[in-house]
């Protein structure tokens, strides 16, 4: 294969042209705090990235694409690091980022890594910290043809007991894959938040998350 073609058939290369995802743009409006450092995990294009650095943010930009390595070399920004390397082997600093991006890529990981991740990702938010994502429902159209996450809403609760809801919604739609193939979409899209709580305080996050159910 020709490196050519091999940019082709990544993520990064079909998302060349993107515009930051609306949940970043979201995302990063509330945050309490509009600098800091931002961790963007499958950071692909780096349109996410970009726009978080135009905000003021210092971004940690992961991605195991090496055209992300490149166009972050390129981009030669003093606050962009660009890592490469598969999010599950990343150290987490505890409470180091203000704000963390998670678009389209954790369901990606099998289940067994999923689930060692997400706790990790969500010690690695600071007091008030946000984090931006997406996941794939147990009606996705990859359900059962795939080894990878697909969760139920009560799981994604779960999961995220420990963060308040600030958006959360869920969407089945038919569409097409970055690929332009055909494909049912079950997906969960939220922005959450992790509230600054004495130790031992209860969190109602779980029955928040439900009650916005879309």
């Amino acid at each position: 294969m020709s490196p050519a073609e091999d940019r082709r058939e990544t993520y990064a290369a079909l998302r060349l042209e993107g515009e930051p995802n609306r949940l970043v743009v979201d995302g990063q409006k509330v945050m309490p705090v509009r600098c800091g450092r931002a961790l963007d995990i499958g950071a692909g294009a780096l349109a996410n990235s970009r726009y978080l650095l135009q905000a003021g943010m210092t971004v940690d930009a992961v991605d195991t694409d090496p055209l992300t390595r490149r166009l972050a070399a390129a981009l030669n920004h003093p606050r962009l690091n660009a890592i490469h390397r598969d999010v599950r082997f990343i150290p987490m600093e505890l409470g180091a980022y203000s704000l963390i991006v998670a678009i389209h890529v954790l369901p990606f990981l099998p289940r067994e890594a999923f689930s060692a991740v997400i706790p990790a990702i969500v010690d690695g938010l600071a007091d008030n910290g946000i984090l931006c994502g997406t996941l794939f429902g147990v009606r996705d159209g990859w359900a059962g043809k795939r080894p990878l996450t697909f969760l139920t809403k009560s799981e994604v609760v779960t999961y995220f007991s420990r963060l308040q809801p600030i958006i959360f919604s869920e969407a089945e739609y038919d569409g097409v894959d970055a690929q332009n193939g055909p494909k049912h979409w079950h997906v969960f899209r939220f922005i959450l938040q992790k509230s600054a709580q004495p130790a031992g305080a209860p969190t109602s996050a779980s029955s928040r998350i439900t009650d916005q159910g879309a």
